[in-house]
């Protein structure tokens, strides 16, 4: 082993166990493989004279170290090229000075955005994964609200923040960009880079995704590991993130007084949302704000459950059992929980956070549909006469409202709980009545496009479409509406004309005979073979099968982490209790509703952005998770924490007791 490695390890690593010494720091830790591959014994002992997170110039550590500035100078720069080590300008002249960051948020997301050297060392995807992993370890538990400094934490969707809240400043976007305006970059996403290199990519991809402010955006601009952004490429990306479902998170270790960077996150790939999600304690990641459903709006369309980061809000019923109304169990909270360990963990985050349902169940007109459609809002549209409204929600899951009157055979009717009482909703009708203003509302219904990645610009991967059934125009609609260029080999007879016409707005070419294979970049549904017969199922089908042509066509992508399962629960019909006071108008029953656990909801606010009805808000209601701290604090602010805990946790004992 190299000693000054081993000490430069030492002094870098936010592992509690390696800060105390209860393991060696050796060849097995990732601290000391990394260090060991990039840095010389020279570069090393200067980083050691440097100290962690202590400014200096190279005047000053050629003074410290007694060495020839020049060749100090040459060290530093590059260091800086490297990446661990930044550039620093919080001084009263705005002069350069250099400082050793910490590993995560520091110099492991440095390494990954210096792609000539990830390309040389792709391990450095494995140490940036293990940096942001390993330091919470022995102390996740003790993170109190506002997240002690570590990592990231969720900024709401500005439009999301209710006007009478007292918001902070802080907690604004908007408040942040105009601060840091004219020193603005965008790079790629570096967790989606490194989650690809590790062979679990979950179908978002890493271009332009993160943005950078202040000092730190010039150095990255500077080192050639970033690109200079205007406000307005800024704001258009967050709205792009947003159209993703992605959440905001800003950094949270310079105190609240200054950011470095935004990200835009989802739950398959962010490392500083595992902090929260893998280790189940929403205090290392979450803002001031929970969402709140108000049950007389939601209409369990659903929409809001197929974003949330955090699987705080699910399907749930809105119609009482004969106990009474449904309690949704909570999560546990660490702060209250006493035997908290690896056992309350959550491994599984991103496939558990992606449930539709809780275990009551919800309306069964969605879970019979073969395509989800969600049945109940799109009623209330109609009922309210916001016919549009209605078609842009029939056609999230269904872009084919014809389909309806060719073979489906009404499932959602057969299962609806108002014919239990007298006669079912004429769903078929509806849906048949919507179709036939497709043709009207055709230039409206042309979908915005939206591309799993940061930029504003369709994909170079050509797809071929074999035949023209329901499966087949259903994976070539929402192909491409994600951006990719789609040709169907086929007449599309089955669906109206109007919603030929729609799909060949969002780029959809239609051509008769077979394809070249070799000039597509994949061909449907020789990829993914067609299995399901009816109607409606085949939409379902085309639908899931454009997200498989998308990871498939995206090397290091998996086609199961992190996936939406669109797997629906009905609630048990014979545990219903039907309200009487509904029953004087034909309405529909609104048998299903959301509901978010609030001990999981980390306020990010995406929810509130998909919601036709208004259903779904933030509260300020945890101003707690404004205290903000730098990272030199983290130390203290956690041990505090955990002494917090244990007397909580002692308080509610002897109160039990008496």
């Amino acid at each position: 082993m190299r000693p000054l490695i081993v000490k430069l390890a030492k002094m870098l690593t936010d592992c509690m166990d390696a800060k105390l010494g209860l393991v060696r720091m050796d060849e097995s830790r990732w601290e000391y493989k990394m260090l060991d591959a990039l840095l010389s014994d020279e570069m090393a002992e200067l980083m050691l004279s440097m100290g962690r997170r202590k400014p200096a110039t190279a005047a000053e550590l050629a003074k410290k170290t007694g060495r020839d500035e020049a060749r100090i100078q040459a060290l530093l720069d590059e260091l800086a090229d490297i990446g661990l080590v930044e550039y620093n300008r919080h001084n009263a002249d705005r002069h350069r000075q250099y400082v050793v960051p910490i590993f995560v948020v520091g110099s492991a997301e440095n390494l990954v955005l210096n792609k000539k050297l990830l390309k040389k060392h792709p391990e450095i995807a494995e140490f940036f994964y293990q940096m942001a992993e390993e330091p919470l370890k022995l102390i996740s538990h003790m993170v109190p609200p506002g997240g002690a400094g570590l990592g990231f934490h969720a900024i709401p969707v500005e439009r999301a923040i209710p006007k009478e809240s007292r918001a902070l400043n802080i907690e604004q976007l908007s408040y942040w960009l105009d601060k840091y305006r004219d020193q603005l970059s965008i790079s790629d996403c570096v967790c989606r880079t490194s989650m690809i290199l590790r062979g679990e990519g979950c179908g978002e991809l890493p271009d332009k995704g993160c943005i950078q402010v202040g000092d730190y955006s010039d150095y990255l601009v500077e080192t050639g590991k970033a690109e200079r952004a205007s406000y307005d490429e800024v704001i258009a990306l967050l709205r792009r993130s947003e159209e993703n479902g992605f959440m905001h998170q800003i950094t949270n270790g310079e105190g609240g007084e200054n950011i470095f960077a935004i990200c835009n996150c989802s739950v398959g790939n962010c490392f500083a949302l595992r902090c929260s999600q893998l280790f189940n304690n929403p205090n290392g990641s979450a803002s001031p704000y929970r969402a709140v459903v108000d049950r007389d709006k939601c209409v369990a369309c659903g929409k809001c459950e197929e974003v949330c980061p955090a699987g705080a809000v699910r399907l749930g019923r809105k119609l009482d059992t004969k106990n009474g109304p449904v309690v949704y169990e909570h999560e546990p909270l660490a702060a209250e929980t006493r035997d908290w360990s690896q056992k309350n963990w959550h491994p599984d985050y991103r496939d558990r956070n992606q449930i539709n349902c809780y275990p009551c169940g919800t309306a069964p007109c969605k879970c019979a549909c073969p395509a989800h459609v969600s049945i109940q809002g799109v009623l209330q549209l109609v009922k309210e006469e916001r016919f549009l409204d209605a078609l842009k929600l029939l056609r999230q899951d269904n872009p084919f409202p014809s389909v309806c009157e060719q073979g489906c055979d009404h499932r959602c009717e057969k299962v609806c709980m108002r014919g239990s009482v007298d006669t079912p909703m004429a769903i078929g009708a509806a849906m048949t009545r919507l179709a036939g203003m497709e043709e009207q509302l055709s230039e409206q219904l042309v979908p915005h496009k939206v591309r799993m990645k940061g930029e504003d610009k369709d994909y170079e991967l050509p797809v071929a479409v074999v035949g023209a059934g329901w499966a087949q125009l259903s994976c070539a609609y929402f192909l491409a509406q994600t951006g990719y260029p789609v040709t169907v080999y086929g007449e599309p007879e089955l669906c109206s004309p109007a919603e030929r016409e729609i799909m060949e707005k969002l780029g959809v070419r239609f051509a008769e005979g077979s394809p070249e294979e070799d000039a597509y970049a994949a061909v449907y549904p020789a990829l993914f073979p067609i299995k399901k017969k009816d109607p409606a199922g085949q939409i379902e089908e085309g639908h899931e099968a454009a997200k498989s042509i998308h990871r498939h066509l995206h090397p290091g992508h998996s086609q199961t982490l992190a996936r939406d399962p669109r797997s629906f629960r009905a609630f048990r019909r014979d545990d219903v209790v039907v309200p009487a006071d509904k029953l004087g108008a034909h309405d529909c029953l609104s048998c299903g509703v959301s509901y978010v656990d609030p001990n999981r909801c980390i306020g990010c606010g995406i929810c509130t952005t998909r919601c036709f009805f208004d259903a779904i808000r933030l509260e300020r209601s945890h101003p707690e998770f404004a205290d903000y701290c730098s990272a030199d604090d983290t130390v203290k602010r956690v041990v505090l924490g955990g002494v917090r805990r244990a007397g909580k946790i002692a308080t509610k004992i002897i109160t039990d007791r008496r």
